[in-house]
């Protein structure tokens, strides 16, 4: 079977993902690096207003790029039926500043018939900043497309 929205995502390999449905998604402006059936990498480059007021990436906007790369891996896995997430476990372990690059990658760890597992790491340069693990579970929503 023909995965459409796997293809999608991996038309903007090297290019900002702008066929996000998501407005925020569209906001955070994350750049598609690698894509396969069970994972996803999304760099980002952090903005002024993604800044707390000690400078570093806001830990609210962190668990927004988690949670946005999650559900876009999960999107690509061509379920019927939506996933939404039921927690999202975020650890904090170095700060990012304005003007930094970082990378979230994701990886499906469990796809069962009603909850799915992925984990996700944050990078700047090599150096693991953030870690997070989110379980998704199955409800009665179809999806379209």
């Amino acid at each position: 079977m023909e995965n459409n929205r796997l293809q999608l995502l991996q038309s903007f390999i090297g290019k900002p993902f702008t066929g996000s449905p998501s407005p925020f998604a569209k906001w955070l402006n994350g750049t598609v690096l690698a894509v396969d059936e069970n994972s996803i990498e999304f760099q980002f480059e952090v903005r002024k207003e993604m800044t707390n007021p000690a400078g570093t990436l806001h830990g609210g906007v962190i668990c927004g790029m988690f949670d946005d790369c999650i559900g876009v891996n999960f999107m690509i896995l061509g379920t019927e039926y939506f996933f939404p997430t039921i927690n999202l476990n975020v650890e904090f372990f170095s700060p990012a500043k304005e003007g930094d690059t970082v990378l979230v990658k994701t990886t499906v760890v469990k796809k069962g018939k009603s909850v799915i597992n992925v984990k996700a790491d944050m990078f700047l340069s090599k150096k693991m900043i953030a870690s997070a693990t989110s379980n998704l579970v199955v409800s009665q929503i179809k999806i379209n497309g």
